[in-house]
Formats: C-alpha cells, sequence, structure tokens
C-alpha cells in the first residue's frame, strides 16, 4: 500500500467512523503523533505501525 493510500484510509475511516485522530491513535494502540505522519506522509513509521493500524481499520469497518 502505498503512502497516499494509507492516509486514504485513515481519513475514509475517521469520516466514515466520526472519530478524530486522537480516538483512532488510542484504539489502535499508536501515539498521535504516529498517526499524523502516516496522514501527512512523514517518514517517522515504520511498516509495522501503519501494518498495525490498517489491521486495526479492517477489523474495525
Amino acid at each position: 500500500m502505498s503512502p497516499e493510500e494509507l492516509s486514504d484510509a485513515i481519513i475514509e475511516f475517521e469520516v466514515k467512523n466520526n472519530v478524530n485522530d486522537t480516538a483512532l491513535a488510542f484504539s489502535s494502540h499508536l501515539s498521535v503523533e504516529k498517526l499524523h505522519a502516516m496522514k501527512t506522509d512523514e517518514a517517522k513509521y515504520t511498516m509495522e505501525e501503519a501494518e498495525q493500524v490498517l489491521d486495526y481499520i479492517q477489523a474495525n469497518s
């Protein structure tokens, strides 16, 4: 998954489920800073962290 697709998936999930970055970060056990890095395509997160948030999104969609 490209960084743009990751960002889009996060934003789509937040809009669809009416959650903000803080709630998603807490629920997926990531820091808000990591989630922001994923949404803005900064290289401050690992592939494991990206997979962690994607796993959460898939399990809760």
